[in-house]
């Protein structure tokens, strides 16, 4: 839940089954997949403030973060906040 003082994070929530594409409360704008593991995420927006660029700009940098996370030799985490748009390079 979105209170005042605490504002909405885009997330993206890993997809355990075959059918499932929702990260909860949020609306799926894509879903990714890490391309040495094949686990799935849903990027997840808040309803009022989807953004289709935003959603391909973290997508990428997701992506980055899947490599990132292979070369540690560390697992995804199942729920990922994701950066907002001035966060992006």
């Amino acid at each position: 839940m979105v209170t005042a003082g605490q504002p909405f994070r885009d997330t993206a929530k890993r997809l355990r089954r075959t059918g499932e594409n929702s990260p909860g409360r949020s609306v799926v704008m894509t879903i990714v997949e890490c391309a040495q593991c094949g686990q799935r995420f849903a990027i997840g927006h808040h309803p009022a403030s989807q953004d289709a660029g935003l959603a391909e700009k973290q997508a990428t940098w997701l992506q980055d973060r899947f490599v990132w996370d292979h070369i540690q030799e560390s697992k995804h985490q199942s729920s990922i906040t994701l950066p907002a748009v001035a966060e992006i390079k």
